[in-house]
């Protein structure tokens, strides 16, 4: 007897992909980390055709001064939020050194900045990052943006300044790293940027802000006519400053001297006052600074810690070493940037370094730092299994110096890098 069953076959969660579905906006969100030359866009679409997994979250690392549209993470999930770990995971590493915080955008700026960077990387040759097929479909049609538009979003990625260090840092920032368009946005007028033209996009380093001092042309103590009022009813002051900047770019770095005026906190006037190349040492001598270090014993196997171990490791930056791994933990801001004597080391609240035998080593620029780390430590589920063993304060970092050593004992490190006043003898 013929069988006359029919079947039938019913897709289950197993075949949902991104593509699967049409996709309807939800949420997105860019960071305002702009002035500091790199983004983050997290995106969050409903998919209503597919069968179970019906959220699809996107998120885009974009770098305006050298890589561009850099990297693209994705996490497909149900509606029991099945993916969380995996989310706050991948902010923890796109966002946890960038120091700034989420403001809400709309589906049209989530595709005209993902637009732009493509083209960006078109332009400059970089390949798209991996997952093409899954955000191709922001990439049209194209999205055109009138400049208050754009002005708009621009103002979205940046944070509100207030203060002169906070507009000069960020300035000469973006204008070392050639990122010329985010330089203007803190401009007023026409200010030319590409000064030094004769330099590569470089970081900087450190930055020291001065007021100038200069009674010939009254730029601080002058008074200058706003707008339209010709019969000078209000006035408003402009004040210099002299900048000593320290940059870096293919490992060669130099000592630039400028002058920048500002008008309130936007710039008028930016001017070349000298350009030196120094040597390594030099650089080294002055971005150096004191480091503080509590070493711990740890009973068990360094591969015991990871990112959910601590409180603080949970947003940390990872590298693999020789003999363990560097968990670097940054400020959840950009306090550093409103600062007079700028470094851009301070934006990392400190290091831990977990060896594979054990021992566990913390690091901080400052004493107030290092106890935040060491009572993030103690309070953490490993604390049962710590020894306490020193505490040290080392006029200039050391840490990184062990590291490159290959030694798994920081103890008798100390030993071989100290100099008693009878070796001095």
């Amino acid at each position: 007897m013929e069988n006359k069953t029919q079947f039938k076959v019913i897709k289950g969660g197993l075949l949902d992909s991104p593509m699967n579905s049409k996709k309807e906006f939800i949420s997105a969100y860019i960071t305002d980390t702009r002035l500091m030359g790199v983004v983050v866009i997290g995106a969050h679409w409903y998919l209503p055709e597919n069968f179970s997994k019906k959220h699809f979250h996107q998120f885009f690392y974009l770098d305006a001064e050298e890589t561009g549209f850099d990297s693209y993470e994705s996490v497909l999930e149900a509606d029991d939020d099945d993916g969380y770990d995996e989310i706050v995971s991948i902010e923890s590493s796109m966002l946890g050194g960038l120091g700034g915080k989420k403001v809400s955008i709309d589906e049209r700026e989530v595709r005209y900045m993902i637009q732009n960077f493509a083209q960006l990387n078109k332009k400059s040759g970089l390949p798209l990052p991996e997952g093409y097929d899954e955000y191709s479909f922001l990439l049209s049609p194209k999205i055109e943006f009138s400049y208050e538009e754009k002005y708009a979003l621009m103002c979205r990625q940046c944070p509100i300044l207030q203060s002169p260090y906070q507009v000069i840092n960020y300035f000469l920032m973006r204008c070392f790293g050639r990122d010329f368009g985010a330089a203007k946005f803190l401009t007023k007028n026409y200010v030319r940027t590409d000064i030094f033209s004769e330099h590569k996009a470089a970081t900087l380093l450190t930055n020291s802000i001065d007021k100038a001092a200069d009674d010939q042309s009254g730029t601080n103590t002058g008074y200058y006519c706003t707008d339209n009022d010709k019969d000078f009813g209000t006035f408003n002051t402009r004040k210099s400053y002299m900048c000593r900047s320290l940059i870096e770019y293919d490992a060669k770095y130099f000592l630039i001297v400028t002058q920048i005026t500002l008008d309130k906190l936007k710039v008028v006037k930016y001017e070349k006052i000298s350009s030196l190349r120094v040597s390594t040492a030099e650089a080294s001598m002055i971005t150096s600074h004191e480091e503080h270090i509590t070493v711990f014993d740890y009973i068990g196997s360094g591969t015991d810690f990871d990112t959910s171990s601590t409180r603080l490791s949970r947003t940390s930056m990872v590298t693999d070493h020789t003999a363990g791994r560097l968990f670097m933990i940054f400020f959840p801001h950009n306090d550093h940037v409103d600062r007079q004597e700028y470094r851009l080391s301070d934006d990392v609240l400190g290091l831990y370094y977990v060896l594979d035998d054990g021992q566990i080593i913390i690091s901080s620029n400052d004493t107030q730092s290092i106890e935040v780390l060491e009572k993030d430590l103690l309070s953490s589920k490993l604390s049962s299994r710590l020894i306490p063993l020193s505490k040290y304060c080392f006029r200039e970092p050391v840490l990184y110096d062990f590291i490159s050593s290959g030694m798994d004992d920081f103890e008798g490190f100390v030993d071989m890098i100290s100099v008693t006043e009878d070796d001095d003898e």
